[in-house]
């Protein structure tokens, strides 16, 4: 039975329909539901209903710039682009000054009763930047004088957030760089030394004999991309002083950071101190079972073995309590978001602009996600870096809502 004739509805609602993202808008929902069940879960029990009142109130902002940006006409935003990425230059600057010290980091700022992370509004606006610039008509990645200039304007954020000191931000917008880099076609030695790097300088510290087996596995490779001969000299000289030089770099780090990468390495060698948080998220994870503990049961979680676990360890939460299955959902739901972000700026080859905002934004997803569940299953080094969307923090939430105001708005743009 036909309820009315697809003639009875208006037009102007037919093309509204057709303009919304609608897969986005499912699995942005169920993350952000998937979020708000592991915070209140995780923090209810223990009297900290703050957290959970908190997320909400994010999500509630969040949502409304969403709404906000989606709408934005496209020559707004690559007007407004420029200003935005010197506030949030600005901000990074004022956070050094004025900001409030958590963990180690001066990454807070307070104003009015409210705190937030100048990085996150630094993220959004890095990324604004970079596709309008690299947008165009005539600039290439290919081209020295471009390169140069993109890596500076990631590089200026990226300087201010070590200055914090705070590695694990400064690495997303190192993914940014490498994703940009890897979208924008730009000469695979290119693309390949910002990640042939830091996998070298961590084989630097397992010792000499997996540090030669690095160097040498990169300079083959650095070999078979076929460069400019000055060039692969170049760049087996860098990777070379990269490895033998993370060592003195490792020696100026401060202890806890210092920890934070032994515990990566070897978390079995501190399990009451170093290698604590990792030890005891994999025994959350593995004790979830096939279906888990049920909602609120999960020992680990209640008993608060874990500490933080609403913000970097939220995903220890659903894989307790809902077990392999939950764990799976969580995992497609996220990772379903990031391929659709990058299906979205594949549709979007023709226009620069918003295929190269969609893959920045895609890489800034991706980044997130594989660290953070690389830090909950003892995969990755913990670097204090939240699931999208999941993790209890407003100011990470907020920018991600506003990333998915940026994607509803290419969609729109669809032709």
């Amino acid at each position: 039975m036909v309820l009315f004739e697809p003639e009875t509805v208006p037009r102007g609602w037919r093309r509204a329909v057709r303009r919304v993202d609608w897969t986005l808008l499912l699995l942005l929902t169920l993350a952000l539901g998937f979020g708000l069940i592991a915070v209140y879960s995780a923090t209810s029990s223990a009297g900290m209903h703050h957290f959970f009142s908190r997320q909400l109130f994010s999500a509630a902002v969040g949502t409304g710039l969403l709404l906000l940006v989606a709408r934005f006409p496209r020559p707004w935003l690559e007007r407004f682009a420029p200003i935005a990425y010197g506030v949030g230059l600005l901000l990074l600057l004022l956070v050094l000054l004025l900001g409030r010290t958590v963990y180690g980091s001066k990454s807070w700022l307070s104003f009015a009763g409210f705190s937030f992370q100048p990085v996150e509004v630094a993220k959004v606006t890095t990324v604004l930047l970079l596709a309008r610039f690299l947008s165009v008509e005539g600039r290439s990645l290919r081209q020295l004088s471009t390169l140069v200039k993109a890596l500076a304007l990631i590089g200026a954020p990226t300087g201010l957030v070590l200055l914090q000191p705070d590695a694990g931000s400064a690495l997303v917008f190192f993914a940014l760089c490498v994703g940009l880099l890897l979208w924008g076609k730009a000469h695979p030695l290119v693309v390949m030394m910002p990640v042939l790097l830091p996998l070298v300088a961590l084989l630097s510290l397992l010792g000499t004999v997996p540090l030669l087996l690095g160097i040498l596995a990169g300079s083959v490779g650095i070999f078979l991309l076929r460069p400019h001969p000055i060039a692969a000299v170049v760049c087996i000289a860098i990777v070379t002083g990269t490895g033998w030089g993370s060592s003195a770099l490792y020696q100026m780090l401060k202890p806890h950071q210092q920890a934070r990468i032994q515990s990566f390495l070897r978390p079995e060698e501190d399990p009451q101190g170093s290698g604590y948080h990792i030890i005891q998220s994999v025994l959350a994870i593995g004790s979830g079972g096939l279906t888990g503990k049920g909602f609120q049961q999960g020992t680990q979680t209640q008993l608060r073995f874990i500490p933080k676990q609403w913000t970097d360890f939220i995903f220890c939460v659903p894989a307790e309590e809902f077990g392999f299955l939950g764990a799976v959902l969580v995992l497609a739901v996220l990772f379903g978001l990031i391929w659709h972000v990058f299906s979205l700026a594949h549709r979007f080859e023709h226009d620069p602009f918003w295929s190269l905002l969609l893959a920045g934004i895609g890489s800034i997803w991706f980044f997130h996600t594989a660290v953070n569940i690389g830090m909950a299953l003892g995969l990755a080094p913990v670097i204090g870096l939240p699931l999208p969307l999941l993790s209890a923090g407003g100011s990470a939430l907020v920018a991600n809502l506003t990333f998915a105001g940026l994607v509803f708005n290419a969609y729109r743009h669809l032709s």
